[in-house]
């Protein structure tokens, strides 16, 4: 995907830019180990392009946006490779994933919530008037973005 022509990124922090952290659970009040990914690595680099106003952290686990709660997007994880899966008869049978890019509908609407920020005036020079969570709702037009003060 990120030498595909169809899509822009412009930064891909992978698994090599995360260190741990000691976060508690919400439910249970216990302390647990996680990495997280850290955009300030982004945003000390290119202070004049990014910053915590303008980037949106795309992941399958929120625990990753543990330093930038305000910057996480969660989407269900993509899986490129075909996974096996196991029959009612005990064999195993090569299946795609119901994640895959053929039948990804999730990406697209990612894709229009996008380029919904990108255009709309409210929140295109700041993401502080978007919350994430509800990305969908945005979509389809259930939800609007808070107007600016």
């Amino acid at each position: 995907m990120l030498t595909h022509p169809g899509y822009k990124f412009c930064f891909v922090l992978d698994k090599t830019s995360m260190f741990q952290i000691v976060s508690t659970n919400i439910r249970s009040g216990k302390q647990f180990t996680h990495h997280v990914k850290p955009l300030q690595i982004i945003w000390s680099k290119f202070p004049r392009y990014w910053n915590e106003s303008n980037t949106v952290h795309l992941d399958d686990l929120s625990r990753n946006f543990a330093l930038n709660l305000g910057n996480g997007l969660k989407c269900t994880a993509y899986y490129r490779k075909k996974r096996k899966k196991r029959s009612g008869s005990g064999s195993t049978s090569s299946s795609s994933s119901t994640n895959n890019g053929a039948n990804d509908k999730e990406l697209l609407g990612l894709g229009r919530f996008l380029e919904l920020v990108a255009t709309t005036e409210e929140v295109c020079d700041n993401f502080d008037r978007v919350d994430f969570q509800y990305w969908q709702d945005y979509v389809s037009g259930k939800r609007e973005f808070r107007k600016k003060k």
